[in-house]
């Protein structure tokens, strides 16, 4: 089959697209998959190693003053429904025009068109020109159910959680609806309600990357939501080395605890504060770190030998060999992290990250979330200190390992879309 991939948003967005892309190349289709970065970062490499073609398209133009402003709004806003609408005004609703434009030439070009699960262009583009449409979601925490409730929302018992889904639905159409019916409506669609359900899951078919141990299935789930699995990009395509100063830090002395804020670093509006609470962090904790972050572009820091300072390098080599990961909950970290048998410490920002924080307290390889608006170098201490003292939380990461290391994601999405759609043409 032709099949096109479209996603929007920062690396946590990008790379289960990637590594999906991948697999349904290996397994014989023609794939092409085009993607909007918020950081305006460049992709091509992945696609050539894996056999298909990346493209990528609109370009986030906003300048650094602005995006530390939007950062401390997200920071100081507590409701997830403001903050996902401050995400989208300022950071896709900007380039809708480009990546509709996308979308109707995927539609044209390919049998079957996947599509991240906030990005209502290839949706409306698929329902538009009648090709079957794929959802791919991130989290399962928009998945409506009477044994859940929606983030943020108290848990009151079955009864009561319906109520909370709806009233969810009402506030998602009110912050979000006019930007996709705006779209619908200048292509003669009929306009959405329940945004959350009908205007970003697909209901031919709507994956939920996420593991199983992190996910659980509902009963009252709808046919459609198919859990597949953590995807996640192979080893060998990240075509990385360890540097032998890196190797030769990690092998000195015992397993480094790794400190990340991943891509909000990017948005901070204090990345020198943030690091230097990392940093600081550590110190207090007696423990050997290898810190990420923007260092050359950060006052300097002075050295320490228990402090090794990274910039980017692909967690699922470094993660195996740490003894845990401070990080601010994102679903890509939080898996690869658990993935690797290690322990968490969350500082949350905002999004899904109290989601992820959550499931990995649930799980038991993680201690009380810690927050970006009122985190501490003490804070961040104590709960280091607490995960290197609970050998039974990095046993419980290293059993959970080896059950996720045995799900294959990447495999288990193609199996789905295959015998959803047949391997060789759309049913």
């Amino acid at each position: 089959m032709k099949i096109g991939l479209q996603t929007w948003g920062t690396d946590g967005d990008i790379r289960p697209f990637i590594a999906l892309a991948g697999g349904l190349s290996a397994s014989g289709h023609n794939v092409s998959l085009v993607i909007t970065s918020v950081h305006n970062k460049e992709y091509h490499s992945y696609g050539n190693r894996s056999n298909f073609v990346i493209s990528h398209v609109g370009k986030i133009n906003i300048d650094p003053k602005t995006v530390s402003d939007l950062h401390e709004k997200l920071r100081t806003t507590k409701i997830p429904i403001k903050q996902l609408q401050i995400v989208m005004e300022n950071f896709f609703d900007p380039v809708i025009p480009e990546m509709y434009e996308a979308s109707k030439k995927l539609c044209s070009e390919n049998d079957i068109v996947i599509g991240h699960f906030l990005h209502h262009p290839a949706m409306t583009a698929a329902e538009k020109s009648d090709k079957p449409y794929i959802s791919v979601n991130l989290n399962h925490g928009g998945i409506p159910s009477k044994h859940t409730v929606p983030a943020g929302c108290p848990k009151l018992g079955e009864l009561i959680n319906p109520f909370w889904w709806k009233f969810s639905n009402l506030i998602v159409d009110h912050a979000l609806g006019a930007s996709v019916n705006k779209l619908r409506r200048d292509e003669s669609l009929a306009p959405v309600r329940n945004i959350m359900t009908s205007g970003w899951i697909s209901k031919q078919l709507n994956l939920l990357s996420v593991s199983p141990h992190f996910c659980e299935k509902q009963p009252d789930w709808s046919e459609n939501n198919k859990i597949c699995g953590f995807l996640n990009i192979p080893e060998q395509v990240e075509n990385w080395n360890i540097p032998e100063e890196l190797r030769q830090f990690i092998e000195k002395g015992p397993p480094p605890v790794f400190l990340t804020i991943g891509s909000m670093l990017d948005l901070d509006k204090s990345p020198g504060k943030i690091t230097e609470i990392l940093v600081k962090g550590a110190l207090l904790a007696r423990c050997r770190a290898i810190v990420q972050s923007c260092w050359g572009e950060l006052p300097e820091f002075p050295d320490h030998p228990n402090i090794y300072k990274v910039k980017n390098v692909p967690h699922q080599h470094i993660f195996p060999s740490c003894a845990a990961v401070v990080h601010h909950g994102g679903a890509g970290t939080s898996q690869s992290a658990t993935l690797s048998g290690c322990p968490s410490v969350i500082i949350e920002h905002f999004g899904d990250q109290s989601l992820f924080a959550n499931e990995l307290r649930r799980l038991g390889v993680a201690p009380k979330v810690l927050h970006r608006r009122s985190v501490t170098e003490k804070k961040l201490a104590k709960a280091i200190k607490f995960v290197l003292d609970s050998p039974d939380m990095k046993k419980r990461a290293e059993k959970i390992s080896k059950q996720m290391k045995k799900e294959n994601g990447v495999s288990r999405a193609v199996d789905i879309i295959e015998s959803s759609f047949g391997s060789s043409s759309p049913k």
